[in-house]
């Protein structure tokens, strides 16, 4: 310490004359002078007497000098706290306004000493956040009336500082320059969507070729109408496809509007009412432009794949899907068919073995494809094997006819853990019937294999099987049968279905159109003629479908215990667990639409751990579209999910919800 700066008090000289005194008594002895030393000891006694007295005096002044610094330092802290260039004010636990300083009071203004609680300041600060902690930060608190953003950083004081409990510091933070940047910069983000013209080609050759132009140039010119009023512009990159960029800013606009140009667009009537369609992929929020086109080619995918006259926007862990309320336009061209048949047959002799595999709960159609698909695999000289854990009610009559007839079934028809043993680098696997993992018989084979193809006709939803080398989703289609038959006829010359094979097929067609009477096309027909020409025999498929009298039994209850909601649907419920309680469901649900002005049917049936939906319509409203909103999905007039609930009326009131809002969105309320 610098000697100038030490008080007075704190400077001690009195150990120089003890050692003076000392050195003399010292001298003294060895001298034999006595006298002196009994007088030096005198002196010696003086001194310590003084010097006592003199620490004594020293202390009390330590502790006056000690108390006025404490002062001083104290006045410097609250000092600084009132003049701080942050705004500071200390709260109770309940908000209760204790102290603010200069700045804070700047910040509210006149009304600050008005002002008893925080939450009279800002109605919706987070006081609960605060409970327990020692200290934190509250990100993003909005002040409305001066409309300024903070950080509010916080500390907890001693018990009983201020008030009988706790009390908190609050630091305020002003980072109202940060939030107005980052929303400039992300209301000008890019967004790209790329659009296409669902029935292009098909409507094409219906049209000459002015009137073709002339309906592509109105589609044009309202993209055109759209992109101008959203700073945006259209980049026509094919005869039917475009790009559109815009700034984010419009985006939600778009999505609260449902993308009315889809409805503009179908509004255009061509010769012979013919109508254009739109699929509109939608990416939004990328890092860069490479993975916001990435997104919104894969949205315009997901869009197709649901059958067009959607749009699908993507965000990085989001997918929304708006319209998607017609039916699927049947495709007429057969060159996709050929295209795949070709690709899968170079894919099975490239492989080792072949395992195919359903959704689970089996039904007609995922087992019939997956015989179809057998029979493929079998005339390219491939083992091959169906993945089935269980043979449920739906599935025993073909399955004991397969037991019966086909005795090389016996051998191929094995459980996942079997089908485990058999895996090896070039095993392919092909999913049926289902584009989503967690609906297969078997996720866990899809970890293990790395060569997928994929084959289905539902409309694709968000979960979506990645990284295939093949797949084939045509929403058009009446059922997978209908899509492997197709298959099989391009496939080869030499593939000769048995009869059971053949009739297997037809009876997945036959389940999914409800007997030809729902979803069916030219191409439908066509490939049950083929399926006819291979020996499927219809009395024959009848009987794959020939139930109990219980069964029986057991629908007509349901019918009688149905009720009639919004006035055109119908709902009942199965509340027994029993093995055939699903399929008689999905049959009843169908039987229900026969009632005068139904146009909606469900029914909710128990099972062991999740109430399980089916749902059915006549083609006017979207089925799928309202049990998406449930987590389920389908077709436009097919659809089922499950509610993870074990109680009836819950899942019920939860269908109603999904319906109601079905039903304001299509008013466009």
């Amino acid at each position: 310490m610098d000697n100038k700066m030490t008080p007075k008090f704190l400077k001690d000289d009195s150990v120089i004359y003890f050692i003076v005194i000392i050195i003399l008594i010292s001298i003294f002895i060895i001298e034999g002078m006595y006298i002196y030393v009994g007088f030096a000891g005198l002196v010696l006694l003086g001194v310590t007497a003084i010097t006592v007295r003199k620490q004594v005096l020293r202390e009390k002044e330590l502790k006056n000098y000690i108390i006025e610094y404490t002062k001083n330092i104290e006045n410097l802290s609250v000092n600084s706290f009132y003049y701080s260039p942050l705004p500071i004010c200390i709260i109770g636990p309940a908000g209760k306004m204790f102290w603010f300083n200069n700045k804070f009071k700047e910040l509210v203004g006149d009304r600050v000493d008005n002002i008893e609680n925080i939450e009279e300041y800002d109605t919706d600060f987070p006081l609960k956040s605060m409970e327990g902690n020692k200290e934190g930060t509250i990100n993003n608190i909005e002040i409305k009336e001066s409309n300024k953003s903070f950080n509010v950083m916080y500390y907890e004081l001693e018990e009983k500082k201020f008030g009988e409990g706790v009390s908190y510091v609050c630091y305020w933070n002003e980072i109202t320059a940060y939030t107005s940047l980052k929303t400039k910069y992300n209301d000008e983000r890019s967004i790209a969507l790329l659009v296409q013209i669902d029935n292009y080609d098909e409507i094409s050759e219906k049209l000459d070729k002015g009137e073709k132009s002339a309906m592509t140039a109105e589609v044009e010119k309202i993209l055109n109408k759209y992109a101008s009023e959203m700073n945006g512009f259209v980049l026509k990159y094919d005869s039917a496809k475009f790009l559109i960029m815009i700034e984010n800013k419009f985006l939600e606009s778009l999505e609260t509007k449902k993308f009315s140009m889809l409805d503009d667009v179908k509004a255009l009537k061509g010769a012979e009412d013919y109508n254009f369609t739109l699929s509109i992929g939608v990416g939004a929020y990328a890092k860069n432009l490479t993975q916001l086109i990435e997104y919104a080619k894969g949205a315009l995918d997901v869009a197709l794949g649901r059958g067009g006259d959607q749009a699908v926007v993507k965000r990085i862990n989001s997918v929304k899907f708006y319209g998607g309320k017609s039916k699927a336009v049947e495709k007429r061209t057969k060159v996709k068919a050929r295209i795949i048949s070709y690709a899968l047959r170079q894919i099975i002799d490239q492989s080792s073995n072949v395992i195919i595999m359903g959704h689970r709960v089996g039904d007609m159609d995922s087992l019939g494809s997956s015989i179809g698909l057998y029979a493929i695999a079998r005339s390219r000289g491939k083992k091959a094997y169906i993945v089935l854990n269980n043979v449920n009610y739906a599935l025993k009559n073909m399955y004991e006819r397969m037991k019966n007839e086909e005795s090389h079934y016996k051998d191929a028809v094995i459980n996942m853990e079997t089908a485990m043993g058999l895996i090896d680098q070039n095993t392919l696997i092909v999913v049926l019937d289902t584009h989503r993992k967690s609906y297969t018989e078997s996720p866990e084979l899809l970890s293990k294999i790395d060569k997928i193809v994929l084959i289905d006709h539902h409309r694709r939803s968000e979960e979506y099987i990645e990284s295939t080398l093949l797949d084939y989703i045509e929403p058009y289609a009446s059922s997978t049968c209908e899509l492997v038959s197709e298959i099989v006829q391009y496939m080869d010359d030499h593939i000769k279905l048995t009869k059971f094979e053949a009739d297997a097929l037809m009876a997945g067609i036959v389940m999914d159109t409800n007997s030809f009477t729902s979803k069916t096309g030219v191409r439908t027909f066509e490939a049950a003629s083929f399926l006819r020409r291979n020996g499927a025999d219809t009395a024959d498929v009848k009987k794959f479908f020939s139930e109990s009298l219980d069964s029986m039994k057991k629908k007509t209850e349901i019918i009688e215990r149905s009720e009639i909601f919004f006035g055109d649907v119908a709902i009942s419920y199965i509340d027994e667990i029993s093995e055939d309680s699903n399929v008689i469901a999905a049959q009843s649900a169908a039987e229900l639409l026969m009632i005068k002005d139904v146009k909606l049917s469900f029914v909710l049936v128990r099972n062991e751990s999740y109430i399980n939906i089916s749902g059915r319509s006549l083609g006017d409203e979207n089925v799928q579209v309202i049990l998406e909103y449930l987590g389920g999905g389908g077709h436009l007039n097919m659809a089922g999910a499950q509610v993870q609930t074990q109680d009836m009326e819950e899942a019920k009131a939860r269908l109603c919800e999904a319906i109601t809002h079905y039903k304001k969105e299509s008013k466009g309320l």
